[in-house]
């Protein structure tokens, strides 16, 4: 038997938007194959080549490395038009992925009657800060055995049934309201846009299965972040999947002793999209030039994200559940020039007792206030650092007392947009996997 590759899992550790994007183009030209296990076209991942934005919503982000072979897992939820479109753009940039994208026959497709649904809800009282794209639905109906996978896209005589279920179910609760085509209809547009698609269906169990056992090495990119996870997360302002580590697997059907490493990405400060609580939020001048220079608007819907200081509560919990081996800590040029930079490092509860514990409840985060200890800022731009010993001394302890907090060390730190903006640590696991 072939030796084993030493595999990677990307994962985001904060509410998304952390740079895993940057990361997985950075590494993923080291690895044979690049796997998207979970997720929606909810996600975006920006990656900056040559100071050129190439944004990514549904395509796993190797689509920029020809050598790679890229997979779309079953716990992922595809809008075909969407993905068509995205497919499209990157051919007109000289991506064709015509011969290297395996998209699993397991994989649930998002309807028209998901996002009819959707948005009904958005629009009324029950406001979680959503989309709107139908990925909640999605996942609803997927987990009700209403579903429509890609498989049943290639038994056509059949589609019009599978979607038949769900269909009723929003048409009888929004009647006209959802403004839906007939279920002929639907199956027959949804087979037209998914022609292009059908010969890229397949069995992704199969296939990565063997390419592990034959050694091929495999680099897992996850969507979201841990809290926005279903179960893990600030519920009920969560995604609709697991994007923490236990995602991987039911979205793959690989075992857990495929994987070798985990990296955990982080910002060096703290951002969210939506509503849901945030700790560590600056609702004042503070909070928006942290926007401004980290240009934190949605890589997805443009929507300005909520700004704050690096939480070490909610990250350390997410290192924890995900077995993070390292940090790659993202976007520490954009805290260049401030007079002093904060650090949650607990929470204060109603009693005024501070602890690291994640709240489960909805109202138990409402009565904690964030444990903030400041340190004095850097003039010094960090700005396209490559070398650690080159970091300004203020910088150094602040990352210092960054990574003692979360109990895990920096393996890559990211010093600006571009590939070639940051470094990853001497000693580190990622430098060892990498060598």
């Amino acid at each position: 038997m072939s030796v084993l590759a030493e595999n990677l899992a990307i994962l985001g550790l904060q509410w998304g938007d952390e740079g895993k994007g940057k990361l997985v183009d950075l590494l993923s030209s080291r690895f044979q194959n690049v796997v998207r296990f979970q997720g929606g076209n909810n996600a975006g991942h920006t990656v900056v080549v040559d100071g050129v934005s190439i944004a990514l919503h549904q395509v796993p982000s190797g689509a920029l490395h020809e050598g790679c072979f890229l997979v779309v897992g079953s716990g992922v939820v595809l809008n075909l038009e969407v993905f068509l479109q995205e497919l499209d753009r990157l051919a007109k940039r000289g991506f064709d992925l015509t011969d290297r994208l395996l998209i699993s026959d397991k994989a649930h497709i998002i309807l028209p009657h998901h996002i009819a649904l959707d948005k009904w809800r958005e629009g009324g009282l029950h406001k979680i800060g959503t989309t709107g794209r139908g990925i909640g639905p999605a996942y609803e109906m997927k987990a009700a055995r209403m579903g429509v996978r890609m498989g049943d896209l290639l038994h056509a005589a059949t589609l019009p049934e599978r979607i038949s279920h769900g269909h009723a179910e929003v048409s009888q609760l929004l009647g006209a309201e959802a403004g839906l085509a007939s279920v002929a209809d639907t199956a027959r547009d949804i087979l037209a846009i998914a022609q292009p698609l059908l010969p890229m269906i397949g069995d992704i169990q199969d296939f990565l299965w063997s390419a592990w056992r034959k050694g091929e090495s495999i680099l897992f990119e996850g969507a979201q972040a841990t809290l926005l996870d279903i179960d893990h997360g600030t519920y009920p302002y969560v995604t609709s999947s697991n994007c923490s580590i236990g995602g991987l697997f039911t979205g793959t059907g690989l075992p857990p002793k495929a994987l070798s490493h985990v990296l955990g990405v982080a910002k060096a400060y703290t951002t969210r999209v939506g509503a849901g609580p945030m700790p560590s939020e600056l609702l004042d001048a503070t909070g928006d030039r942290i926007r401004e220079l980290g240009r934190e608007f949605g890589t997805t819907t443009g929507r300005p994200r909520r700004c704050g200081w690096f939480d070490s509560v909610i990250t350390g919990h997410a290192c924890r559940v995900n077995g993070v081996d390292g940090l790659g800590l993202m976007k520490l040029d954009v805290l260049d020039g401030f007079d002093q930079v904060g650090l949650v490092v607990g929470y204060r509860d109603g009693e005024g007792r501070v602890g690291t514990r994640i709240p489960s409840c909805i109202q138990d985060w409402n009565e904690i206030q964030p444990e903030i200890k400041y340190f004095k800022g850097w003039s010094t731009p960090t700005r396209g650092i490559q070398d650690p010993a080159k970091l300004p001394a203020e910088a150094r302890v602040y990352l210092e007392a960054l990574t003692a907090s979360v109990e895990t060390p920096i393996a890559y730190l990211s010093t600006g947009p571009d590939r070639v903006e940051g470094y990853v640590a001497p000693g580190s696991f990622l430098a060892g996997l990498l060598a």
